[in-house]
């Protein structure tokens, strides 16, 4: 079982790696949160996360994805 702490490690570490960018973002009384991108191209990210025999598995999963709603 992965815990809070945990992901939050993992994160950093792929953010210093380079792989995804990842911001801690002010959310006022809500809190912080990081905010985080692929700074990778998808499409390779793909290739190399399924030439992976041990992720091979994984090519029909569907992502999900959050949303975010924008109050303009």
């Amino acid at each position: 079982m992965l815990t809070q702490r945990r992901v939050t490690d993992l994160i950093s570490e792929l953010d210093m790696l380079g792989i995804v960018n990842a911001v801690v973002v002010s959310k006022g009384r809500y809190g912080r949160t990081k905010e985080m991108s692929l700074s990778v191209p998808l499409e390779e990210t793909e290739a190399v996360l399924l030439s992976d025999s041990r992720l091979g598995d994984i090519d029909d999963v569907q992502p999900f994805v959050q949303s975010r709603f924008d109050s303009n």
